[in-house]
């Protein structure tokens, strides 16, 4: 279920993850991205990663590699590390568990900023963890990194998530193609007015292999591909071909697990591999948005792989392009996208000109939730390089499309004369969601730039919600505290004032709430008795750290609640925890208990039930 280079799972949507990220981001938002970590340990080491409960490191990427900074993890709870590694063994395949396909230290994917320093790593192998997982750093500390997992509830077979990796997997890092494809579709097309469609369906199928061949030297910049599934009227795929195989700024060769664009004979040939199912219809459109198309036509051949569409529609993502191009706004960060509903997000082309624009990070925010759950290091780092302006390179997962270094007078100062373009696909961890999600990446180092970006990302979605707010409580009212009999044996009053992380622009903050000291806080909560599991989300207080504590449902224990961060600089931030449909499935309400082992703060909570597709 986990291994998403399998790209025929893509497409299936899940509510048994959360999909999260910590990252070395500068808490002050100053992009001193580098040397920053949840906590220092009791040893003196740097906390990189610490979960408790069922989890998957997915992957993990860091800058300034070298033998200098010695990795521990420690599995499970125990003081004794399962294994320890140098930071630049962890990404050549020094540790037998961590290495082969999946790992990777090579001179693609780095910068010419500093060729001292611009080295970055990438190990894409998974790390199951039963219990919890924890990584500390020594030695040399001033680098960057950042760690994406899932995490499950108590219910979640873990034999789903064995970190075994497939012959996908190992084709994907081979420059393989995952499947072979069989076309069923082939005819050309000369596009000589505004609208041309080339396939309509009106019986289901799904499309494995969407490829367009064009003449050498054909301008594409003004064609654009548009596909309406299941006959909405609306189009779910609106955007310029070109982004769409992740090629923005004109044709140049690309190979890696998703995309594929290459030149055979007198022909380009430009193939997207992400699966697109639908129910009832297809109907693609190609756009000439040329002033006059009949005397500017183009001459495309489009080619279709099809195959019959074995998907449970309620447990099934449409497949969605959505494209976004203009000037970014001043210390705001751009909006690659908005979605609602539940759905995954798959894949992200960038292209960026004008300005200090690779230095900003990105912030997604998940379920609604007021602080980001993605929140990264820099714009060539979320694209696995590291150090603007980039080589030219292609990952199985990410690329940059052109050397802009190169394409001057090779300084870093003349780099800025020219766009580059980077494409992300998200094959080691699709981002997950179930009630929205909100997709920003800053510009320059705090948004302080006008440039010129585009973005068209990739996901499936479906439009209704799996999660319905059925509760609420205030620590700030005593009314709120009394009906949901909220008790806390060992609380001292907190009024906090503060801003939300990562809101720079926000207004400042006071809130009322409590901070605990061991002790237990309980309360009950209304929830909806056909639920699939909770979704509990808390305000806190993440100047004080770590917080933590077991949670029961109804005297049943079922995880930790634990929160490692640390930030005193916006202190004000959210955190979920999900509870399993075994504790609370067919229940009107629930009581629910945390044991605090260390210290804990609340001031708010909000009570998600989760529905059933």
């Amino acid at each position: 279920m986990n291994d998403y280079f399998t790209l025929s799972r893509l497409p299936v949507l899940s509510s048994e993850r959360q999909t999260l990220q910590v990252s070395s981001f500068d808490r002050k938002a100053e992009n001193a991205d580098f040397d920053q970590f949840l906590y220092q340990d009791k040893d003196g080491s740097m906390v990189m990663f610490d979960d408790k409960g069922k989890g998957c490191v997915k992957s993990i990427w860091s800058a300034i590699v070298t033998d200098e900074s010695l990795l521990s993890f420690y599995f499970d709870g125990s003081d004794i590390p399962r294994f320890t590694v140098t930071l630049k063994g962890l990404f050549t395949g020094e540790e037998p568990l961590l290495s082969g396909a999946g790992v990777s230290f090579e001179r693609t994917g780095w910068g010419h900023y500093d060729p001292d320093q611009c080295r970055a790593g990438n190990c894409m192998i998974p790390i199951p963890y039963e219990k919890g997982l924890k990584i500390t750093l020594k030695g040399k500390t001033d680098i960057y990194y950042h760690i994406m997992y899932e995490k499950y509830d108590a219910d979640y077979d873990m034999a789903l998530c064995d970190g075994e990796r497939s012959d996908d997997f190992y084709h994907a890092f081979a420059g393989k193609r995952t499947y072979p494809q069989k076309e069923t579709f082939r005819e050309d097309f000369s596009l000589s007015g505004m609208y041309t469609h080339v396939f309509v369906s009106e019986k289901p199928g799904v499309i494995t292999e969407f490829s367009l061949e064009a003449p050498v030297g054909t301008d594409l910049s003004k064609i654009w591909v548009d596909i309406a599934w299941d006959g909405e009227v609306m189009s779910q795929v609106s955007a310029p071909v070109l982004s769409f195989f992740a090629m923005p700024l004109g044709y140049t060769e690309i190979t890696t697990h998703a995309v594929s664009t290459r030149t055979e004979g007198d022909r380009w040939v430009m193939s997207l591999y992400l699966p697109m199912p639908y129910w009832k219809s297809a109907d693609i459109t190609l756009v000439n948005l040329a002033e006059d198309p009949a005397k500017e036509p183009v001459d495309l051949t489009v080619r279709l792989a099809m195959d019959e569409n074995t998907y449970i529609q309620k447990d099934t993502g449409y497949f969605h392009a959505d494209y976004r191009k203009g000037i970014t706004e001043l210390f705001g960060d751009w909006l690659i996208g908005d979605f609602f509903g539940r759905g995954q997000i798959v894949g992200v082309v960038q292209s960026c000109h004008g300005g200090q624009y690779c230095e900003g990070n990105e912030h997604f925010y998940l379920n609604g939730a007021m602080t980001p759950q993605i929140n990264g290091t820099g714009t060539e780092d979320f694209y696995l390089g590291c150090y603007w302006p980039n080589t030219k390179y292609d990952f199985p997962c990410a690329g940059c499309v052109n050397d802009v270094y190169t394409m001057n007078d090779s300084t870093v100062k003349g780099s800025f004369k020219y766009p580059t373009a980077y494409y992300r696909f998200l094959h080691d961890m699709p981002i997950s969601f179930q009630n929205g999600i909100k997709l920003c990446i800053q510009h320059g180092a705090v948004g302080q730039t006008y440039s010129d970006y585009s973005s068209l990302c990739f996901s499936y979605r479906q439009a209704d919600s799996l999660m319905e707010k059925t509760d609420f409580i205030s620590l700030g009212s005593d009314v709120s505290k009394k009906l949901h009999d909220y008790q806390a044996t060992q609380a001292e009053e907190n009024l906090l004032r503060g801003k939300v992380e990562m809101e720079r622009r926000a207004q400042i903050l006071e809130k009322k709430g409590l901070t605990h000291r061991n002790g237990t806080v309980s309360f009950t909560a209304a929830i909806d008795p056909d639920n699939a599991g909770i979704c509990l989300r808390r305000v806190y207080d993440q100047s004080l750290s770590p917080q933590g504590g077991a949670v029961f449902v109804d005297g049943r224990y079922v995880g930790d609640w634990y929160t490692p961060g640390l930030n005193p600089v916006t202190p004000f931030a959210d955190t979920d925890f999900y509870l399993p449909a075994s504790a609370t499935a067919g229940k009107a309400s629930v009581r629910i208990e945390i044991a605090i082992d260390t210290v804990y703060s609340d001031f708010e909570y909000s009570v998600f039930s989760l529905k059933k597709p």
